[in-house]
């Protein structure tokens, strides 16, 4: 004789069935090295990539990382249609998501053409100058502030190449750039014009600023228990060196 169950017990297997089968999605910034970018095959790549692939291996979640402009990425996560890995924190983002713990402290660094270096040690010194810069990017408070009071003017083009291609040829004075000198290098890669000129970029010496990035959602997503899980995910990786510790 076959088991019987109950219309109730059935309906709560196939409910658990089905949410089981769905992905959750995460955006990201396909421009964002080493946080997060695309590889020459177009695949998502960057650190963002390797923690989610090692959460999923931990955890079972099913997780869908999709790459594009950080201004899509960042409306979508608004509209709560996903999280966004690669936010950083301002006072209001912080009354509109859920964050996890760091997942990655970006060194974002001053680039000028070589030859047109100048001392820099505070936003104040970029008194007066265009800046190149990725749209809808926040790099601290002070540098926001001083961006809104129009210390500098900004040129926004969320494409790395374009942004080093009107450096290269004087279009701009400079370029705010998150991911260090390893980040700039791989930027650097993907193109074959500034891959032939890549001695012709420096960067100058004081980073702008240490950049923590956090994975966050909407709060109307009601995240907090899987953003917990994630931050086990975190915490396991930089013990065991596959992350970087953060300095917070």
């Amino acid at each position: 004789m076959g088991m019987k169950y109950s219309i109730p017990f059935l309906c709560m297997a196939l409910i658990a069935s089905v949410c089981a089968a769905v992905e959750l999605t995460i955006f990201a910034n396909e421009e964002y090295r080493p946080v997060s970018y695309k590889d020459q095959h177009g695949m998502a790549s960057g650190v963002a990539s390797e923690i989610i692939k090692r959460h999923e291996l931990r955890t079972g979640d099913k997780i869908k990382l999709e790459m594009s402009s950080w201004r899509r990425a960042y409306e979508l996560a608004l509209k709560g249609q996903g999280g966004i890995i690669g936010l950083s924190k301002t006072k209001e983002r912080l009354s509109l998501f859920d964050y996890s713990e760091p997942v990655y402290d970006v060194i974002v660094t001053v680039v000028v053409k070589k030859g047109k270096e100048f001392p820099f040690r505070s936003v104040n010194d970029l008194k007066g100058k265009l800046v190149g810069m990725t749209n809808g990017a926040s790099y601290g408070a002070e540098f926001n502030a001083a961006l809104e009071a129009h210390l500098f003017s900004a040129d926004f083009n969320y494409l790395s190449a374009a942004r080093f291609k009107k450096l290269l040829h004087g279009r701009v004075d400079c370029v705010v750039f998150g991911g260090g000198q390893q980040g700039l290098l791989q930027a650097l890669n993907s193109d074959p014009e500034l891959l032939a000129n890549q001695d012709q970029f420096v960067i100058l010496e004081h980073p702008l600023i240490y950049d923590p990035v956090y994975l966050g959602f909407h709060k109307s997503m009601n995240m907090k228990p899987f953003l917990n899980a994630f931050n086990k995910t975190i915490k396991e990786a930089k013990n065991t060196g596959i992350l970087p510790k953060t300095k917070n």
